[in-house]
């Protein structure tokens, strides 16, 4: 092979390397976009109101009826109407993908569906009352997801799933 042809294939190959290195760049920027994205929605949902509306969810029995929500303190309603409406919105970015189920999860699986146990019964005749059978409709359709992904693996806590992880520096 003459001086030629060897520097013609060195540079095809230079070439193939840059456009492989330049696709891995564009893909763990990406990955970490999202990574920071993702920590940045969690953290923005985990506000006071979200909280004091799952300090009240704790409090509730199962199958709370529409009169009985009505029932509550204005305050104690806005808390929970808070709650669900950070449910819907994670419903609705995790079926279009923008956060994944298993972010979810790992977040607020079981207050989710602890959510859902506890208010199943209120959505459904607001549903009735309201005539609209979307209200609520992604806290539903997450609740559900959830629940089926426990019923296909039950959750384990992290402490225990994890308890032999060691870090690596």
């Amino acid at each position: 092979m003459d001086a030629s042809t060897l520097a013609t294939v060195a540079q095809a190959i230079a070439v193939i390397v840059a456009v492989v290195f330049g696709i891995q760049q564009v893909r763990s920027l990406a990955a970490a976009r999202r990574r920071e994205a993702t920590f940045a929605l969690m953290h923005s949902l985990q506000t006071p109101q979200m909280l004091s509306g799952i300090l009240l969810l704790d409090r509730l029995p199962d199958g709370v009826s529409l009169a009985e929500f009505q029932a509550l303190p204005q305050d104690q309603q806005l808390s929970l109407i808070g709650l669900l409406g950070i449910w819907e919105s994670l419903g609705i970015l995790a079926f279009q993908r923008e956060v994944s189920l298993q972010t979810v999860d790992d977040f607020y699986s079981g207050t989710t569906y602890q959510s859902w146990r506890k208010l199943d019964r209120f959505v459904e005749e607001l549903r009735l009352d309201t005539g609209r059978a979307t209200r609520w409709e992604w806290f539903q359709w997450l609740a559900e997801r959830m629940a089926e992904r426990e019923s296909s693996s039950p959750p384990v806590a992290a402490h225990l799933a994890h308890r032999n992880w060691r870090s690596a520096g």
